[in-house]
């Protein structure tokens, strides 16, 4: 029996102005000093967005101290991104583990990113989405999640498939076409083929998937 994955977020406990934020941050006309207004009423946003900004990456660690001057360094795309992924973290309890695998994509898609050429603002707010899908099938599906977690990538997408009718990645990417990300941005968090981009997030969930299993205690 295939279980469906929701994506519809607004319903969760202070969803309804995570929404509302991140209508406004994809609104053209709606200015950068309202949107910072909207996010100082939520402390635990407001807290994720000074810390993104105050992030080695930016190279302002300590520096931001307010909601405004740190929408203005992630910029919108980055709002967007940490925006999204608290709205998937207040849908209900999953593995730490998936928080901290999030952050470290994140970081090492900066860095690769500016390495190669790429934006690494994007690379970055890309980084922090793209384990969105797994974090959904952890809240809905905490039985399927333990089974499939320790599988390889390809046995688990065939296991992710089998059950959900898609993949993880896939439904992280009709959770960023559903809140109406770039087109460009939704192609490089899937990975295709031949963009630049795409290749940076996998070599950064490699290496973070690394990281955190050398870290990880023995068994």
């Amino acid at each position: 029996m295939i279980t469906t994955i929701e994506i519809e977020l607004t319903g969760v406990a202070n969803g309804g102005l995570l929404a509302e934020i991140m209508a406004a941050v994809g609104d053209e006309t709606v200015g950068l000093h309202e949107v910072a207004e909207l996010i100082a009423q939520d402390s635990v946003l407001a807290t994720e967005v000074l810390r993104m900004a105050n992030s080695r990456y930016y190279g302002l660690a300590g520096v931001v101290q307010s909601v405004r001057f740190a929408c203005t360094v992630v910029g919108s795309l980055g709002l967007r991104s940490i925006t999204l992924t608290e709205l998937g973290r207040r849908g209900g309890r999953y593995p730490e583990e998936l928080n901290e695998m999030g952050q470290a994509i994140a970081a090492r898609a900066g860095d690769l990113a500016e390495a190669q050429g790429v934006d690494p603002q994007v690379a970055t707010a890309a980084g922090l989405v793209v384990n969105l899908g797994r974090i959904l099938i952890a809240q809905q599906d905490p039985l399927g999640f333990a089974e499939a977690r320790h599988l390889r990538v390809g046995e688990r997408e065939g296991y992710e498939r089998e059950h959900y009718g898609e993949t993880a990645l896939e439904i992280t990417v009709r959770a960023l076409a559903r809140w109406h990300f770039p087109e460009e941005f939704i192609a490089s968090v899937a990975q295709q083929p031949g963009d630049l981009l795409g290749s940076i997030l996998m070599e950064a969930i490699d290496s973070a998937q690394q990281s955190l299993d050398e870290g990880a205690p023995s068994r």
